[in-house]
């Protein structure tokens, strides 16, 4: 009877992300040539709620049970008591954890690790990156020693979990044998509460390890530190990295045979892949010709995602080019999935041993937009949102997170990142970022109260626990989780900007129960927004309407703190604001809303404003700070264009506030005479949108005057939590209160905007009238 071999890939939640399951894939068309039962599964754990994840947990025992598994291999341990367990259950069963390299501490449960002794590089100083035709050759050699009674833990590559260490024996060989034509297990099985994410990535493997090499020990802030010299450290590159200072470059052209080779695979066996993972670190370098041979092998279109450094992707932007024009020729795609940025602060990124500045990092950007710009269709940068951020680390302070969502507020680059307060850092023995830590009295022996780290959740192997040095960074962590899990991603960077200014501002005698503090009035002022959108006597509802967003993303002459509308770039330049209107009108709204930064300033704005009302007569409107249209003449040609309605923003009901928020002199004045000469020219469709700001709030109720003595007779109120400050979110609710029932005495109507949409446009504009 043949040996039962499942091979599970692990998620920590219900999302694709860009694991490489075609190593297990792989491993398991391996064992089948071998002559064993291979079965692949796939398991997605809810990362949420501990009471769905431990049903998973028994979903995925009963599934290895029902199928009579003898051995299971992992590329990944995530919730090691299922995996405990099951081993126990019965004699003879072995889990066999797989390593590419990816840092891992030793897990209960796991009996074997292959790839953990990789060996060194022959220079040294830091241990290789074990290659796929490596581990493929460990792993058959592992079965053949379990499967004959043999000792598994004596072949080379191989080490025996003992406890909390591991017993390791000869490292790889250093050489990939002969290659055999690819194969892999396509189908897979699935364990999911819900409908599972469906699956169009595949991996294909190249060169190991990355070209850059720097010291971390060279940094002054590992002055002290101490690494093992016992070949286990992955000691080159990028201190949290297992993967610098290692990278194995083969011949060009025999690397590119074997990519093809899987690449044509895939697209023959799997019909849902519509993307590729390279998993090369400088595969940019190969790109070109890889793409013109797999077009030979008859791969079909595909988007080819690469990683590359942003250094490297500056440096090799020739290279870069030339593999869009390849993709070009050939029908396909390729995306620069994956740039390691961090942080957006220099003192983090020298910590991390990152060998770029926050300057090198914009300008790469602008690069890859210039590109994207270049060539839509056959190159991107910001589709798959891949590209990696840790926000947090045991030497954490709240002014490195303020600018670091500084600088990515003031850039765009909100497009660019998947989950931006989540991420953390991550530390194993293997690392030295591990040894800095433990230098600093960082490390623990268990989580904290309240903090379970972030591995197991994003689905990484289990890590070794720490803290934060300095206390305001725990409780910013902590309120920065809870408000994306209350409020939602949509609006996080301004959260966290939020969160970062409340815990600049804490003393050391203000920390205890500062993070409940912040919760009850961040809920209170989320109650008094609420309370106001249903039904209602006083004050009454405005009159408004539905209507799809085109949002501008260039230029304001305003420069507010806290606008979320310059979170995510967006090209601003008239073929792309006509092709989004396009599709804003394509979904059949009866109103079109022009909003995000200025709209009035873009120059082809009341070109727009025709196109947007079309031959089917459809209301336009804007949410503006109203500035330029104090130019009667401007004012009048929007209005002939075919503007409906507007929303004016306004910061408080005095010139005072309104101008310190825009920082341009003379502001307020300006967006209430704009709103006069709309009046003038004909617009009855109109309301005041009130932006709640903290230095606004004693006065808030004197915008309900402000709007009655403008002849206008609605408003709209939006709060977000960086424009409000956390530390006065309850005071914010009673001012908006207070407004509320101002507005309710002078009989002007009011609409609110939820705490979850914070600044960005809302889709609900004044009701224009009917006009011919």
């Amino acid at each position: 009877m043949s040996a039962v071999i499942a091979f599970g890939v692990l998620y920590g939640e219900a999302r694709e992300g860009f694991f490489p399951d075609s190593l297990l894939a792989h491993l398991g068309a391996c064992a089948r040539a071998m002559g064993c039962d291979a079965r692949m599964v796939r398991v997605y754990y809810d990362g949420q709620d501990p009471e769905r994840d431990a049903e998973v947990g028994r979903r995925f025992r009963r599934w290895l049970e029902a199928r009579g598994v003898q051995v299971l291999v992992l590329d990944r341990v995530i919730h090691p008591e299922v995996v405990r367990d099951w081993a126990a259950g019965a004699p003879g069963r072995c889990c066999v954890h797989v390593s590419r390299g990816e840092s891992f501490d030793p897990v209960e449960g796991v009996d074997y690790v292959i790839g953990a002794a990789p060996g060194l590089l022959r220079r040294g100083a830091t241990r290789r990156a074990p290659s796929l035709s490596r581990l493929a050759r460990a792993f058959e050699a592992w079965l053949q020693a379990w499967r004959s009674g043999e000792d598994p833990g004596a072949v080379a590559g191989v080490a025996r979990v003992e406890g909390a260490a591991l017993r390791t024996g000869a490292p790889l060989p250093e050489d990939d044998g002969v290659r055999a034509p690819f194969d892999a297990l396509v189908a897979q099985e699935v364990i999911s509460l819900d409908a599972p994410p469906r699956t169009s990535r595949r991996t294909l493997f190249g060169n190991v390890g990355c070209p850059y090499a720097a010291d971390p020990l060279e940094r002054p802030f590992f002055a002290g530190v101490t690494l093992p010299a016992d070949g286990s450290i992955a000691r080159l590159g990028c201190a949290f990295c297992d993967l610098g200072g290692d990278y194995e470059r083969r011949a060009d052209a025999e690397v590119i045979a074997e990519v093809a080779d899987q690449a044509a695979f895939w697209s023959e066996r799997d019909p849902s892949v519509e993307e590729f993972v390279l998993s090369d670190q400088h595969a940019v370098r190969y790109l070109a010709p890889l793409l013109r041979a797999a077009a030979a092998r008859g791969v079909r279109p595909m988007r080819w995602l690469f990683a590359a450094r942003v250094d490297t992707f500056v440096r090799e932007l020739q290279r870069v080019r030339a593999a869009v024009a390849a993709a070009e020729e050939v029908g396909q795609s390729v995306e620069l999935y994956l740039s390691g940025y961090e942080a957006f602060s220099d003192d983090v990124l020298e910590r991390f041993n990152k060998g770029v500045t926050v300057a090198e990092q914009l300008v790469a950007v602008e690069a890859m937009r210039s590109l994207a710009r270049e060539h839509p269709g056959h190159f991107a940068y910001a589709r798959a949102r891949g590209h990696s951020l840790i926000l947090w680390d045991p030497w954490t302070r709240p002014e490195e997170l303020a600018e670091s969502v500084s600088v990515m507020r003031s850039a765009g680059l909100g497009e660019m990142f998947h989950a931006v307060g989540r991420n953390r850092l991550r530390l194993y023995r293997d690392l030295p970022l591990f040894h800095a830590a433990a230098r600093d009295g960082a490390l623990r022996d268990r989580w904290e109260d309240g903090d379970e780290g972030a591995g197991e959740r994003k689905g990484y192997n289990p890590e070794h626990p720490w803290r934060f040095l300095d206390g305001r960074s725990r409780v910013a962590y902590e309120l920065a989780l809870w408000l994306r899990e209350t409020l939602g991603e949509a609006t996080e960077l301004s959260q966290l900007a939020a969160v970062a200014a409340y815990a600049r501002s804490l003393s050391a005698g203000e920390l205890d129960g500062a993070v409940a503090r912040a919760q009850q009035g961040v809920l209170a002022l989320r109650e008094a927004l609420t309370s106001l959108e249903g039904p209602r006597v006083a004050p009454r509802r405005g009159a408004s309407v539905a209507a799809a967003v085109l949002r501008f993303a260039g230029a304001c002459n305003n420069a507010c703190g806290g606008c979320s509308n310059r979170d995510a770039w967006l090209p601003d330049d008239q073929a792309s604001l006509e092709h989004r209107l396009e599709a804003a009108r394509s979904t059949g709204s009866r109103a079109v809303a022009f909003a995000g930064r200025e709209p009035t300033l873009h120059p082809g704005f009341l070109g727009l404003v025709r196109r947007a009302r079309g031959a089917d007569g459809r209301a336009v409107a804007v949410v503006s700070n109203g500035r330029r249209f104090v130019y009667g003449a401007f004012a009048r040609s929007a209005v002939a264009a075919g503007l409906r309605s507007a929303s004016i923003k306004v910061f408080g009901a005095e010139a005072s506030i309104g101008d310190a928020v825009a920082s341009a002199q003379g502001a307020h004045a300006q967006s209430m005479a704009g709103l006069a000469e709309l009046r003038a020219a004909g617009l009855t469709a109109l309301e005041l949108r009130a932006m709640v700001y903290g230095a606004a709030l004693p006065t808030l109720a004197g915008v309900a005057d402000l709007a009655r003595s403008a002849g206008v007779s609605q408003m709209q109120v939006e709060a977000a939590l960086d424009t409000v400050g956390l530390a006065r979110s309850a005071e914010a609710a009673e001012a908006i209160g207070a407004l509320s029932r101002r507005c309710a005495a002078l009989d002007v109507a009011l609409e609110v905007s939820p705490l979850h949409a914070g600044t960005l446009p809302v889709e609900r504009v004044p009701l224009a009238a009917r006009r011919s």
